[in-house]
């Protein structure tokens, strides 16, 4: 029987019954979409956090007055100060990246060129400490996927 042949009220509950079919295929798509917007927002955001760290590391670095020390000694206290700024500034992160070790960043001095550079990296661990759950699919793998570690880096000449 054609679907225009059905009487009115067979007709509706026809179409209500697609409809809820049509829901149940949609609305997991729907509420991964949502949640995977919401997850990398997040990581987004960490790495974000992560990269001004290493930036207001070195440059409070920089303030170090070159005129008190011996070329020798500058090195070892850009190093120092950044090292000190990097660790304080970590601790006023979110616990997740609050409980990053001091071996997760590091300061240090290299020479490029003949200029010498300071450069400190943070990386954070994320496949071992990740900050939003995933959800795992079996064969299929992890939704949504993330990557294995963040990592944020700053240089400058001194």
């Amino acid at each position: 029987m054609p679907f225009s042949a059905i009487p009115g009220r067979a007709r509706r509950s026809r179409a209500l019954g697609s409809l809820s079919i049509e829901f149940l295929f949609l609305f997991p798509m729907v509420v991964g979409i949502l949640y995977a917007a919401a997850s990398y927002g997040m990581v987004f955001f960490s790495q974000y956090r992560l990269q001004s760290v290493v930036d207001r590391a070195v440059a409070t670095a920089l303030y170090v007055d070159r005129s008190a020390y011996s070329a020798a000694e500058l090195q070892n206290q850009v190093e120092g100060r950044a090292s000190d700024a990097l660790n304080g500034l970590l601790l006023q992160q979110p616990e997740p990246l609050k409980s990053m070790s001091p071996v997760d960043g590091a300061c240090g001095v290299e020479s490029v060129g003949g200029v010498e550079m300071l450069r400190c990296t943070l990386t954070y661990n994320y496949k071992a400490n990740p900050i939003v759950p995933t959800m795992s699919f079996g064969m299929l793998g992890t939704f949504p996927p993330m990557p294995d570690e963040l990592k944020a880096e700053a240089h400058a000449a001194f």
